[in-house]
């Protein structure tokens, strides 16, 4: 039997991401990655889900996951963006206002897998947004935007300065969903198919590269997976 991996997405395009992508990347390492669940918005577990936005019910939303399956095969994780996390979850780790560097980040997923005591819970907090990872392979966004060349060569040379694209920050204007869609037109019309297919056509050897913590956790199930444990 596969070793199964339940990730707790964000929002739509996690979840394609997910669905799309991870589960086939992992099903060779003997990873089978369920349907993915968004996160929980309302305290009622049949209300809207998509977004990164109450801590409260996604914590009941999580515990319940955990109480449904005791499978011991099965572990849990999410993919969560740092950008606009609710002030509840860093103050978890003792801060008081949104953190942002590698090791503050760290902090707060430890503080969250402490605050839920789940051994087989995995926090995954992403730096500072998933589209990190479309930015860090500009041929890639080149490739799907045929008519915004010249958007997307003014986004290379603004993020050229960036060997780690998960520092591109959470700055109002500058955060990586704000930057593609200064790049291209009408990027947030299609946000979700959008991230898709540029990440279907993507080095996924330089996405990983320049995005060490997505790396780092893609890799844990990976290793996981392969594992005799």
């Amino acid at each position: 039997m596969k070793k199964r991996l339940v990730i707790y997405c964000e929002g739509q395009t996690e979840e394609m991401i997910v669905t799309r992508l991870l589960r086939n990347h992992l099903a060779p390492y003997g990873v089978k990655v369920e349907r993915p669940v968004l996160a929980a918005t309302s305290m009622n577990p049949d209300g809207q889900r998509g977004g990164f936005v109450n801590w409260d019910a996604i914590k009941l939303d999580l515990k319940q996951q955990f109480e449904d399956d005791n499978d011991p095969d099965l572990r849990f994780t999410t993919l969560l963006d740092v950008y606009a996390m609710p002030e509840k979850v860093f103050q978890l780790a003792g801060f008081d206002e949104s953190v942002g560097s590698e090791a503050d980040v760290g902090a707060v997923e430890v503080a969250v897998e402490n605050d839920f005591g789940e051994p087989r819970f995995k926090a995954y907090l992403q730096r500072y947004e998933l589209e990190a990872l479309l930015l860090a392979d500009i041929e890639a966004l080149r490739q799907i935007f045929h008519r915004d060349q010249k958007g997307i060569s003014q986004l290379e040379t603004d993020v050229s300065e960036f060997s780690n694209y998960e520092n591109i920050n959470g700055g109002k204007n500058t955060h990586p969903v704000a930057r593609l869609e200064t790049a291209i037109s009408g990027y947030l019309d299609q946000k979700v198919s959008n991230a898709y297919h540029v990440l279907a056509v993507a080095d996924w050897d330089v996405v990983r590269a320049r995005c060490p913590r997505f790396n780092a956790w893609l890799k844990r199930w990976e290793t996981w997976g392969s594992s005799l444990d």
